[in-house]
């Protein structure tokens, strides 16, 4: 994948696939360290041990219309080749997290890409599921959940033009903030 956002959005899509009701989506970039991190965590079925050992491999994949899974093994890849890693934790029925982190500076770490365009989708295409998003640069950040937006917004759904014309300005601006 040429984008992290294309990765964020790969890996948020195996948690709503494992069932979650809450996915954690957080990405960091410290300046300061030279890193950048992301991390997803969930609360779905989890990944059985035998698969967990084996999870890097391509021809691991829990999909029955093809037998070959890249997602997951081009992260590890590009975490590797970024002088980084890729750590995934996981127990069945409880839920899994995903660690990734690269160099920042390294010339091979693939752009971020249209993250704002990714949370929108993630956001309004899984209106069951609470997506929290925090997004840290250096030591500012910001947060936002779906659970808070429907709380707010009340009877009027995520996929609502202006609301997502709302969530679009707001991802924004908050993450030009950040680089302030």
């Amino acid at each position: 994948m040429k984008e992290l956002s294309m990765h964020i959005l790969d890996i948020a899509t195996n948690s709503v696939r494992a069932g979650a009701s809450q996915i954690f989506i957080t990405v960091h970039e410290d300046i300061i360290n030279n890193a950048f991190r992301f991390d997803i965590e969930d609360n779905g079925k989890g990944i059985p041990d035998d698969i967990l050992r084996t999870i890097k491999d391509p021809f691991t994949t829990s999909r029955t219309l093809r037998k070959v899974g890249l997602g997951i093994p081009l992260l590890d890849e590009n975490c590797r080749l970024c002088d980084g890693f890729l750590e995934i934790t996981s127990l069945v029925g409880r839920g899994t997290t995903l660690k990734s982190m690269m160099v920042y500076d390294h010339i091979d770490r693939p752009p971020m890409g249209d993250i704002v365009n990714t949370m929108i989708g993630l956001m309004t295409s899984n209106e069951n599921i609470d997506i929290c998003y925090r997004h840290y640069y250096n030591e500012n950040s910001f947060e936002i959940s779906t659970k808070a937006l429907q709380d707010e917004l009340e009877d009027v759904p995520l996929t609502s033009i202006n609301v997502i014309q709302w969530l679009r300005e707001y991802l924004s601006e908050s993450i030009d903030a950040l680089r302030q």
